[in-house]
């Protein structure tokens, strides 16, 4: 049986961090802007299918 297509990975100093699979790239999208408001990070989705990132969001903040 296969799991969540979807992997959502946070991005720290050394390594990608995994986070939680979704089933679909819409809620996958939904979830990063939802975990970016509780911590500030690079999310990533990851398409375990074609072995491809599908999905980024930067909530890092900007230092100026």
């Amino acid at each position: 049986m296969l799991g969540p297509p979807y992997d959502i990975m946070k991005k720290d100093a050394a390594a990608l961090v995994w986070v939680e699979a979704a089933e679909d790239l819409e809620l996958a999208k939904l979830r990063i802007k939802e975990l970016a408001t509780r911590c500030e990070a690079e999310y990533i989705i990851f398409d375990q299918r074609t072995s491809e990132i599908v999905g980024r969001l930067n909530a890092l903040p900007t230092h100026r």
